[in-house]
């Protein structure tokens, strides 16, 4: 039977009209002795009061802490907390003064070591600033000498795209005795073009094969090309900027060594290197030759160099690829055509000239 929906709330009764139905209540001894029990005692209003004491009578504090337990609860402090602070100090046995000795000696031997160990005051308070002076005239210096370096480095560089004299740009090159005759052969049959510099895009150290004396210097022609080339500086101080790898100079042209494949020659020729599978003629059998594929600056033909299993160049090669992630790398490297060969492209390799496409040092002949 569902209940009826009333609203709950409190309401003032009176106790002597409140008619009171009737109870039937089950007693037993228990019952009556555990009701007589909790039934309280009617209190006395006048006797409720609340005595305070004194605040002298009593310990605020539920824990008031002894002075003793402070200081310490040893004879000695005890001791000396009861006497006169005028009066000399009293004798404590030989066990203080041998502490008292241990202490002392201590003390006196950490401070000689000390002295020994520091150094003077006042020589170290001159020594800071002759220091800090040095330091700053180090960095002033070497600040000097970046910014002389800088602009010997772009001067250098406008002499060389300015210049139209063979015999001049051969004296702005690196290794210019071995150069000079390759700049006139590669300049007899075309003029060489001044272009003025208008200004340095960017010019970054280089690190190659672990000597730092390299730069590469990018810069703003007339023209509005860019150009880069590489610039060493030697011991001397004087800029020179390697002809070489700025014309991309080769022994004869690639297309026409790989057209006429001149026999039993052997030239340096910088080119890009990477790894093939092509095997033919001569070089079919993969198990006994490293097969790469060879291209070169500008140039359309393509040739394959082969090195034998086992030859020191052919790890040296492996090397220089796992370094450049499996791409092809830029090199020099010795070619030779066999006589007779029937591959119509392949070329033996004889030598890693260089890494790169610089000679760091002089070429042998």
């Amino acid at each position: 039977m569902p209940r009826e929906n009333r609203e709950i709330k409190l309401t003032p009764v009176d106790d002597a009209s409140l008619n009171r139905a009737p109870v039937i209540r089950l007693e037993s001894k228990e019952t009556l002795e555990l009701a007589r029990k909790r039934r309280l005692e009617a209190v006395d209003k006048d006797a409720m009061r609340l005595d305070v004491p004194a605040r002298d009578e009593f310990e605020i504090r539920t824990h008031e802490p002894d002075p003793k337990l402070l200081l310490g609860n040893d004879p000695l402090t005890r001791r000396f907390m009861d006497m006169p602070w005028d009066d000399e100090l009293p004798h404590h046995g030989s066990i203080f003064w041998a502490s008292f000795i241990i202490i002392t000696l201590s003390l006196a031997g950490f401070a000689m070591w000390s002295l020994k160990q520091a150094d003077n005051p006042d020589t170290r308070s001159d020594r800071v600033p002759v220091a800090t002076h040095s330091v700053l005239a180090n960095e002033v210096a070497e600040n000097l000498e970046a910014a002389q370096l800088i602009d010997r480095i772009e001067a250098a560089t406008r002499r060389y795209f300015a210049t139209t004299d063979p015999a001049m740009l051969a004296s702005l090159s690196r290794h210019p005795d071995r150069v000079a005759p390759l700049i006139a052969r590669h300049y007899q049959d075309r003029p060489i073009l001044p272009n003025r510099v208008t200004g340095t895009v960017e010019l970054q150290p280089l690190t190659l094969e672990r000597r730092a004396d390299f730069w590469m210097h990018t810069v703003r022609l007339e023209n509005r090309k860019t150009r880069k080339v590489i610039i060493e500086v030697p011991d001397s101080g004087d800029p020179k900027i390697d002809w070489e790898a700025f014309a991309g100079h080769q022994p004869m042209k690639w297309d026409d060594f790989a057209r006429e494949r001149p026999a039993e020659v052997t030239m340096d020729f910088r080119v890009y290197l990477e790894p093939d599978h092509f095997f033919s003629h001569e070089f079919a059998d993969s198990s006994r030759w490293n097969s790469f594929r060879l291209t070169a600056l500008q140039s359309e033909e393509t040739l394959f160099g082969y090195i034998e299993n086992g030859n020191p160049i052919a790890e040296e090669i492996r090397k220089l690829l796992s370094q450049s992630g499996k791409q092809k790398v830029a090199v020099i490297l010795r070619l030779q055509v066999p006589a007779g060969i029937q591959s119509r492209r392949g070329v033996v390799i004889e030598k890693i000239v260089s890494p790169c496409w610089i000679h760091l040092d002089p070429p042998d002949a």
